[in-house]
């Protein structure tokens, strides 16, 4: 009996500690997704590269890859939508003092990541202005997927910046 009760309690902890952690996470999932902004591809590229490297191997067909990436890109869009799910979620476990604290925290890693960029790519204010704004709304909307952000930011950057971007993927960059 007391085994039941120990291997309950531990599973109980360990459920407990698995929501925590996963709350934190998800929570800073938008801020980590704009953390490593021009430093590791985005799913997208990563799709490209995918199909890319099975139609080498495989000598796929253009109808082959065609339709490998249509399903891949159906399965980035439903984990799109199991993001946004999971965040409201968790967002609707927290309590309003631990959602303001996920708040600050993000709010804190974005200003870090954003400083960041700025060294890097060598940001000017108004474009740090915008980068900022870009942030914000991806933070205030979980509907505003990855590709989405980069898009925005690309935008805003220079050709040399996104050159420099770029590069930095194609040398595994600076993590």
């Amino acid at each position: 009996m007391n085994q039941h009760r120990i291997r309950t309690g531990l599973t109980s902890i360990t459920a407990v500690t698995s929501l925590l952690l996963g709350a934190s996470l998800v929570g800073a999932d938008a801020v980590y997704a704009r953390s490593d902004e021009g430093w590791r591809p985005d799913p997208t590229q990563r799709v490209g590269t995918y199909i890319d490297r099975m139609a080498k191997d495989l000598d796929l067909t253009e109808v082959q890859q065609t339709e490998i990436h249509k399903i891949m890109a159906a399965e980035q869009a439903q984990r799109d939508l199991q993001r946004v799910d999971t965040r409201k979620q968790i967002t609707a476990v927290l309590t309003d003092i631990q959602r303001a604290k996920r708040e600050e925290i993000m709010q804190t890693r974005m200003e870090h990541d954003l400083d960041r960029m700025t060294d890097r790519l060598d940001l000017t204010d108004d474009q740090v202005a915008q980068i900022k704004v870009l942030f914000d709304a991806q933070r205030t909307n979980p509907e505003m997927t990855r590709t989405q952000l980069r898009e925005g930011i690309a935008a805003v950057l220079t050709d040399e910046q996104r050159t420099n971007l770029k590069d930095r993927k194609r040398s595994g960059g600076d993590r």
